[in-house]
């Protein structure tokens, strides 16, 4: 059937900027919907996409919801708003080109029921649902309306247009993103010339050749087991130099979609990995692996083909379909010309879900280094550049800045090397840090990879950058010059899943990712990295300190712990250097560092590590809600720690071994009942849970004053080395006479 009488004469101006009343009651939105009419179906959807399936019925029945008042609902009426960009725009330029980083998507809000009058108050309505608004492309209203909306069925190819006229503002009109990437970018090794039409394509060797023109990258998942039909091997070099194909219909599915979009953006370049380096040659990876930085931070635009799990499936093609397909709204007004302007369409309201592509490990620095990127997400596209971010519907967002950050370090080479803009240089290593920690690290070790012997070589494009600004050697993950701070990295695990949205509030884990030590392909348990390093696990890391902690970091008298050694530098003069003589080669271009020694100064103290419970006089700092600590304890995470026994003499020397407290079991063992609750000192927590079993050797390291921070340690018999366990937090202030005071010993700390 047609539309109902209500639906019928319903145009977009007689919604613009107004509450309109749509429906007298939700029950007559419900009765359109089932008679049929397409409007009242995409409304009625809206608000069970928004609401509860009781919040609903409660309002059906005049009643308000739970939560929102008591009794009857005393306004029944149906309400729409159209919120509509496309006379607020800039007008400069039609179409997404003309859009401007503070644009916001044009929609229409459907809302119903009050429990006041509406003619004596204003207060939230009891429901609410949203429609986003589009504009087809070639019609009279895109020229309005920057709001797309590309699927399989609908606008397939709209994506392309998108692209184009975005790409082409952002290098017209961005100065940040202009590059040599644009004009004469340094070429990858070797690059795919896709020619004019399939066919056409072959492998070219730039520096053969002295030639440097704009060119595409590509970030995309392989997919479980896959093994492209075509790929760059030793014995198919010359082969491709000639022809990659000779109709394209062999190529990965992935791989020829990306060779289209090329052609159609006017690029006639592109990288693809499989194509590029070649397969099954150590050397050849490990050449090109070190070069990513140059490669994806070089290209005119990175394609991230995120909603694809499978290079096989290809990525172009939204095959995301509504509930209730989009419906379309007269205007109801004429242009400058008097001419009847066309419609635009009202369509469910539709989030950036991100895609299987944001899971992968090497995909995060692909998209860290590149200057641009159209981004294929579930649900829509997304063009990204250093300004800003453009979605398909509208939605747009300032860019984060890691990326320019990260450059700054080659972009002002005399600023960090000049000794007088030492505080230029000072604060630029501050920001990277800060970027490394917070940012980085984070948004890296979530992610999964195929090969966990790959954790080093998919960020050493980003450490070579942020070594620029650091100015510091690169150990097994850690920067040398920021030891301390680094040493002390937890995972996320102990504080939650999901990052506090203000500072200083700690949200519970919802979604908490349980770490683990990583394992190869077998099964077994591998090692990738020293125990010390954020690489030794997989699982979420997490670096703890604020802004006001960079004062207790930047100043060594905090320190509680010390290089043993110096290390020639280049210019002749020697510095601190915290790793063991003879150590094998760390540095931020070092693709695999299984094994780096450290060896320091400190004062370790021998400790008893006690099932976690809540004693008497002692309250923990380990920062977490209550119940999240309980539910850690419960599972073996959180330990209590006291000095054993060896430290005794230590303490009774310094007055604070209390007499009567004195362990009627000399010995007792780790895990057994509170020898003393006044000689409970700190909260453990490990790294991994089952590091905890058949551990009797515990060791408390203290790293840092102020935060009173340190490491939990398990001590090697047989070599005197120490392995990293845990983090501990003291809350005894009373011990700390014996926490600082004793001799140096030498820590190896492995």
């Amino acid at each position: 059937m047609g539309r109902c009488d209500i639906c019928a004469s319903l145009t977009v101006e007689e919604i613009r900027s107004r509450v309109a009343v749509y429906h007298p009651n939700l029950r007559s939105l419900r009765d359109g919907a089932a008679a049929g009419c397409d409007m009242c179906q995409l409304c009625w959807e809206s608000l069970r996409q928004g609401n509860k399936p009781e919040e609903i019925n409660a309002v059906l029945a005049g009643n308000c919801p739970e939560g929102y008042g008591d009794g009857p609902v005393h306004d029944e009426r149906v309400w729409l708003t159209g919120l509509l960009s496309d006379k607020f725009r800039g007008r400069g330029t039609p179409g997404a080109a003309g859009a401007t980083k503070s644009d916001n998507s044009s929609h229409v809000d459907v809302e119903c029921g009050n429990r006041y009058d509406t003619d004596l108050t204003v207060s939230p309505l009891a429901l609410r649902g949203q429609l986003d608004v589009f504009a087809d492309p070639g019609t009279p209203a895109a020229s309005r309306f920057i709001e797309r909306y590309f699927t399989a069925s609908r606008n397939p190819h709209g994506y392309i247009e998108f692209a184009r006229a975005l790409l082409n503002v952002c290098r017209k009109n961005h100065p940040e993103c202009r590059s040599d990437a644009d004009t004469a970018p340094e070429m990858p090794t070797r690059i795919i010339d896709v020619g004019s039409s399939p066919g056409f394509a072959r492998l070219v060797l730039p520096r053969d050749h002295g030639f440097c023109e704009p060119y595409l990258a590509l970030s995309y998942c392989w997919g479980q087991g896959v093994k492209h039909a075509t790929e760059l091997n030793d014995g198919n070099l010359s082969t491709l130099l000639e022809y990659i194909d000779e109709d394209e219909a062999k190529l990965t599915a992935t791989h020829r979609e990306c060779f289209a979009v090329a052609r159609q953006l006017g690029i006639r370049y592109i990288w693809i990995d499989s194509l590029c380096i070649i397969q099954g040659n150590a050397a050849d990876w490990e050449r090109e692996s070190k070069r990513m930085a140059e490669v994806y931070g070089n290209a005119a635009l990175t394609i991230i083909a995120a909603r694809s799990a499978d290079s096989r499936l290809g990525f172009a093609m939204n095959g995301f379909e509504p509930r209730v397909p989009p419906c379309p709204l007269p205007f109801g007004e004429k242009d400058e010309q008097g001419r009847d302007i066309s419609g635009v369409y009202l369509c469910l309201h539709r989030k950036m879900g991100k895609g299987p592509l944001h899971g992968r490990g090497w995909c995060f620095q692909e998209g860290v280094l590149s200057q641009r990127q159209l981004i294929f997400e579930n649900g829509m596209v997304c063009f990204s550049c250093q300004r800003s971010k453009r979605y398909e519907n509208g939605d747009a967002e300032e860019s984060d800045k890691p990326r320019t950050l990260l450059f700054q370090g080659l972009s002002t080479p005399n600023a960090l090397s000049d000794a007088s803009t030492g505080t230029v240089s000072e604060d630029i290593r501050t920001q990277m840090l800060s970027l490394w920690y917070k940012n980085f690290l984070w948004n890296y070790t979530v992610r999964q990879l195929t090969n966990p012997y790959d954790i080093f070589a998919a960020i050493s494009g980003i450490a070579q950058l942020a070594q620029h600004s650091i100015k510091s050697r690169y150990l097994a993950g850690l920067w040398e010059d920021d030891m301390v701070r680094g040493l002390l990295w937890h995972t996320w695990f102990s504080f939650g899943a999901k990052r506090p949205s203000k500072p200083g509030v700690l949200i519970n884990p919802a979604e908490a990712v349980e770490p683990k030590r990583p394992k190869d392909w077998d099964g077994n348990l591998t090692v990738r990295a020293p125990s010390w390093s954020w690489a030794s696990i997989q699982g979420q890391v997490h670096e703890r300190s604020t802004y006001r902690d960079e004062a207790v970091f930047r100043d060594p008298a905090n320190y509680l712990i010390r290089p043993k050694s110096k290390l020639d530098t280049a210019d002749g003069s020697t510095k601190p250097t915290w790793s063991a003589p003879g150590n094998p080669h760390c540095d931020a271009d070092v693709l695999h560092m299984p094994v780096c020694e450290l060896c320091f100064l400190g004062r370790p103290k021998r400790v008893r590590c006690l099932t976690w419970s809540q004693p008497k006089g002692f309250a923990g700092k380990w920062q977490v809600p209550p119940g999240r600590k309980r539910s850690l304890a419960s599972q073996g995470y959180m330990a209590l720690l006291e000095p054993a026994e060896s430290e005794y003499p230590h303490l009774e020397e310094l007055g604070l071994l209390p007499k009567k407290h004195l362990p009627t079991d000399p010995e007792a063992t780790n895990d057994d009942v509170i020898a003393s609750p006044a000689l409970i000192f700190a909260e453990g927590f490990f790294d991994v849970v089952e590091d905890r079993s058949g551990i009797t050797n515990y060791w408390f390291l203290p790293l840092l004053k102020e935060k009173w921070t340190g490491l939990l340690l398990h001590r090697d018999p047989s070599n005197g080395k120490f392995r990293r366990l845990g983090l501990a937090v003291v809350s005894r202030l009373e011990l700390l006479p014996w926490i600082t005071s004793g001799p140096e010993e030498e820590i190896c700390l492995v």
